[in-house]
């Protein structure tokens, strides 16, 4: 099994978690936190963000990519041709270059949010902004487990030579303890690869 370009084989991460509260002041606490630490260590950061809502906003705006993506199958590379039926959110952070021009068109998650997982958004873009954490907002950011939902955001590095890499991310999981067999219970958190910082 080849390692992806830019992968570690062995990495070691730094992390912060919140359980029990579903409010957007602690989302942006925690990007807040990210931000500021790489800041504090002098690692130009850009942080980039995007709302994937709930799992029923998620599975509305599914039906409406996959039928988008279907239409320009022919653009599509083989990878995304095969994830538009398993995991079509996937296609949308494609490194493929002729993958880039079809996902620039398609319809965006924002627009197929309910007013409840639009407004949880808003307000956790107000608090960043009054916290002064500058961020892109990213409408192709996806995640690609069904536990996540809401916030997603990740933190980017910008090289001399204007590529980036990721440092880490997180986002909103509501979903992950009842996954795991636990209670309902609200969920968020972020991890830093240690070796990229």
């Amino acid at each position: 099994n080849r390692q992806q370009a830019c992968r570690y084989r062995q990495f070691h991460q730094f992390g912060c978690e919140t359980l029990g509260e579903h409010n957007p002041v602690v989302d942006a606490e925690l990007i807040a936190v990210a931000y500021n630490l790489l800041r504090d260590l002098g690692v130009e950061t850009t942080v980039k963000i995007n709302s994937i809502g709930t799992l029923e906003d998620r599975e509305n705006y599914i039906v409406e990519l996959v039928g988008y993506l279907r239409s320009k199958r022919t653009f599509l590379s083989d990878e995304s041709k095969n994830r538009i039926n398993k995991n079509p959110l996937r296609v949308l952070d494609s490194k493929h270059e002729q993958d880039k021009a079809v996902v620039e068109e398609a319809p965006q998650i924002l627009d197929w949010l309910s007013e409840k997982s639009r407004s949880f958004f808003m307000n956790v873009l107000e608090y960043l902004d009054e916290a002064g954490v500058p961020y892109v907002l990213t409408p192709t950011l996806v995640r690609g487990l069904d536990y996540y939902t809401d916030t997603v955001f990740e933190l980017f590095n910008e090289d001399d030579e204007g590529s980036q890499s990721a440092l880490g991310g997180g986002g909103r999981y509501n979903g992950l303890v009842e996954q795991l067999g636990g209670e309902e219970t609200p969920a968020a958190g972020f991890s830093l690869g240690i070796e990229r910082i």
